[in-house]
């Protein structure tokens, strides 16, 4: 308790500066992997069974927090705050385990390292699984070496109960593992590093502790299966979807197949700001190295070490040279946020080298140089929130959220008392999905998001009640995105709609383009999440002639047309 307490207000410090980045960065509804998983929330909060065929509705650990927010009348946003928070305790869960390696001002910088890597801030507001399954990973990392060091003799020969630490220890892989099947991917490492201080500890206490860890893992799963009775109305794990085939291949053709193409796809992928970390957390690696070899390192030290850095290296080499299949070998699909699992080890390993650099510089040099060298070092590495903050709120389909809001802010303003229609259109059933999240109740009051759950047509993504325009009363304004309009071999009603203007039974008028919303509209606003700026932003208007604006470039962007019925003579 005394520990804790000197720990407490460093422990905030860390806390508030991740709450500080979440909230400038908070995505909210970005209109693509996250309308499954808000959907799959849904249904848990209506009572509606999930389905285990959908790969976002197998996630039922992850769906909890927004189910347990969700309410018909508030914003679909409240429900992706409780992720948000996760992103704070995976803060404090950070400096707890860099405390196991450095002093606690080497904790901190550590931990401003982590938060300022764009693998972290761009997705710190968003609802995904991998900073959530990030957390439990690094509680895991925690217990892992609280572990290792009540089991190994220090050097006065005395060993600690270590069946708590090995218990949670179980408990934390498994919960990171049912959030994403990914975090198995370091249970080699635990498993390693078990069976190396298994050697010092004695056979007896280790398959006890082991027993232990398994007991927990295997408890939560438990935990899991029960709770897909509840919420899907059939038993089920997380172990089941490790059996579902992933054909990637596609992928892998346009990321490379070999070595160089590989690393060269990762570069990019990080970007340059990650990469520097990782290249500092190599030569870290290798400072640690030479010292084991110096025999520096008690065997207890050692192996917390090799923990760390299995933590930071394995995941970095499996997600770029792994397989994405259990059946055959296959190259996996590199995306920025699966390398979350990797940025805190790599951040305590590149502070623990700062401290090495200052200290062992001093005794060279004059110590304002290497302090100079690593506080230039660490303002490159922070500057990354400040030299991304126009990518706040951005990521993946956001601005098309950001558009149709936009658009239906707009023509209610212009057009009070004209039905607002989306139609079916833009290039994927995730826009269909968000623009039914966006808008779930028609303007004639019946619940089409509602109608979509309960029929099961959510699961196909394509039938969210996008009625043909033409149906019902005239006039209405209709909206999608991208330019439907010119192509009625993906959308049919399109046609239709050509047809009715041809006859001259419509009049068809463009008017309104909307994309992201513009500097002006967010002047002033702008130390706002872009989603709380965008709702509170003046929407502008568009062109006064909106056909000599440009045409949509991107699926993103929205149009709006209004259609009339012409009065006949």
């Amino acid at each position: 308790m005394r520990e804790l307490k000197q720990e407490a207000p460093y422990a905030a410090m860390v806390m508030l500066g991740f709450a500080l980045v979440g909230y400038f960065f908070f995505t909210g509804l970005y209109c693509s992997d996250d309308t499954r998983y808000l959907i799959g929330a849904i249904k848990v909060a209506v009572g509606e069974p999930i389905s285990v065929a959908s790969l976002a509705e197998r996630r039922a650990m992850f769906l909890l927090p927004g189910a347990m927010l969700y309410r018909p009348d508030a914003s679909l946003e409240w429900m992706i705050v409780p992720y948000a928070l996760l992103f704070v305790v995976l803060g404090l869960a950070g400096y707890l385990a860099a405390r196991q390696f450095l002093g606690r001002w080497a904790a901190i910088a550590g931990m401003a390292l982590a938060a300022a890597q764009p693998v972290f801030f761009l997705y710190a507001g968003a609802m995904l699984p991998d900073l959530s399954s990030t957390l439990f990973l690094i509680v895991g990392l925690l217990y892992l070496c609280r572990w290792v060091h009540q089991v190994v003799p220090s050097a006065e020969g005395a060993q600690r109960d270590s069946r708590g630490a090995a218990f949670l220890l179980g408990l934390s892989m498994a919960l990171a593992f049912t959030i994403k099947e990914s975090g198995l991917v370091l249970m080699p490492v635990v498993a390693a590093v078990m069976i190396l201080a298994g050697a010092k500890a004695g056979w007896g206490r280790f398959l006890r502790d082991v027993a232990l860890a398994a007991a927990g893992f295997l408890l939560l799963l438990g935990l899991e299966a029960l709770l897909f009775k509840a919420v899907a109305g059939q038993w089920y794990s997380s172990v089941g979807s490790l059996l579902v085939p992933h054909d990637l291949a596609g992928f892998a053709d346009s990321q490379g197949h070999g070595v160089i193409d590989r690393l060269k796809t990762l570069k990019m992928v990080l970007g340059g700001y990650t990469t520097l970390l990782c290249v500092l957390a190599g030569l870290s690696t290798l400072q640690l190295f030479a010292s084991w070899l110096r025999g520096r390192m008690s065997w207890a030290q050692a192996l917390t070490w090799l923990a760390l850095v299995g933590f930071w290296l394995w995941p970095l080499l499996y997600f770029t040279f792994g397989s994405a299949s259990l059946k055959s070998y296959l190259l996996p699909v590199m995306q920025q946020r699966y390398y979350a699992p990797s940025i805190i080890p790599a951040a305590i390993l590149v502070a623990h080298l700062g401290a090495v650099v200052i200290r062992q510089g001093r005794l060279l040099m004059p110590a304002w140089i290497p302090v100079a060298t690593m506080g230039l070092c660490l303002l490159v590495l922070l500057s990354a929130p400040y030299r991304q903050r126009h990518e706040r709120g951005l990521i993946y389909d956001a601005p098309a959220k950001e558009a149709f809001r936009q658009a239906e802010r707009d023509m209610r303003r212009r057009y009070p008392g004209i039905p607002f229609h989306d139609v079916h259109s833009g290039s994927s059933t995730d826009q269909n999905r968000c623009r039914a999240l966006l808008m779930p109740v028609r303007d004639d009051g019946s619940n089409r998001l509602m109608t979509a759950i309960h029929s099961g047509a959510d699961l196909r993504g394509d039938d969210f009640g996008y009625q043909p325009p033409v149906v019902g009363k005239l006039p209405i304004l209709m909206a999608g995105n991208g330019a439907y309009m010119d192509d009625p071999k993906a959308f049919p009603w399109v046609a239709t709609v050509q047809q009715g203007v041809a006859s001259g039974q419509m009049k068809l008028t463009l008017v309104g383009r909307y994309g992201l919303l513009s500097p002006r509209a967010l002047r002033g606003k702008s130390w706002l999440p872009r989603t709380v700026a965008g709702e509170q932003a003046e929407v502008l208007a568009p062109t006064p002639s909106a056909e000599e604006a440009a045409r949509p470039t991107t699926p993103q962007q929205v149009e709006v047309y209004l259609v009339e019925a012409v009065q006949r003579r």
